[in-house]
């Protein structure tokens, strides 16, 4: 049996520590956990974790996301974000751990979209910045990595992110705007649990893609939603980023190129359309 340490309680920490396997025995650490606290600002707190819990494969999910306050101050985001991603990256490897390290579509400037893992990020926002400073950080100290780039979706039980906004806005026949000129590929969560747990297992070393095979517009996004499960899709509106009052810039088409995935992943990546109609029943 495997040893996973979740480092992070977010959407995504608390799905991969919902997984239930007899492969992996899954331990979530976070500043907030009353049991297993862990400070990735100060490096000995991270010691103090991994000598407890003792695992074979760290996947480091803590972040601070935050667009718009982060680009009004910075400051913690980068010792979350960089700084406490290099800790983790220096205790994996002075402790021989494989790290899984969750980074972000977000650092490319979405000029041009369908990025593959070869094309070089520009950061246009301090979140962006942040993150790839630390994918940074992770390479200069890591003896055996995986730095993940991402977005995904699914059923966040706080009621939160994009998925939920929709579906909860299209119930209560609300009108929302969908941004026609933000384009990305994102991974249904459990669907990307599935691919971050095989490539715990793998040898697989550097940057990797996980996305789904077609990018679509958050319009578009909301439009498929309300189609298959049967809301108003009068009450979409089709918008333009430009024209909302954000505090951060936004890039435009962060769309993944999943050719590298596909070639060393035995997971099937799972459609938007697929998995509403699975889930339409729980989602209706």
């Amino acid at each position: 049996m495997k040893k996973i340490l979740v480092i992070g309680n977010g959407f995504l920490g608390k799905s991969i520590n919902l997984f239930k396997s007899e492969n992996y025995e899954i331990t979530c650490v976070s500043k907030n956990n009353s049991e297993l606290t862990v400070d990735i600002r100060n490096i000995k707190s991270l010691e103090k974790i991994i000598i407890k819990t003792n695992p074979q494969i760290i996947i480091n999910c803590a972040a601070l996301t935050n667009v718009d306050e982060i680009e009004k101050n910075s400051k913690e985001a980068f010792e979350v974000n960089s700084y406490g991603a290099e800790n983790i990256a220096k205790i994996a490897s002075k402790y021989n751990i494989r790290l899984l390290h969750i980074s972000t579509d977000s650092v490319f400037d979405g000029k041009k979209g369908m990025y593959s893992e070869e094309e070089i990020p520009i950061p246009i926002n301090e979140y962006a910045k942040s993150k790839k400073l630390g994918e940074d950080l992770v390479i200069n100290n890591s003896k055996n990595f995986v730095i993940i780039r991402t977005n995904f979706y699914g059923i966040n039980n706080e009621k939160k992110f994009l998925l939920n906004w929709v579906i909860d806005n299209l119930k209560n026949d609300k009108k929302i705007i969908g941004f026609n000129n933000i384009i990305f590929s994102p991974l249904e969560i459990k669907n990307l649990v599935n691919m971050l747990l095989e490539l715990s297992e793998n040898n697989f070393q550097g940057i990797i893609h996980l996305s789904s095979n077609e990018p679509i517009s958050k319009y578009y996004f909301a439009k498929k939603i309300s189609n298959i499960l049967g809301f108003n899709e009068k009450n979409i509106i089709k918008g333009n980023i430009e024209d909302i009052d954000f505090v951060a810039k936004r890039p435009n088409n962060t769309s993944l190129s999943n050719s590298l995935a596909k070639s060393i992943l035995k997971t099937k990546i799972i459609s938007l359309d697929e998995w509403l109609i699975q889930n339409k029943s729980k989602l209706g």
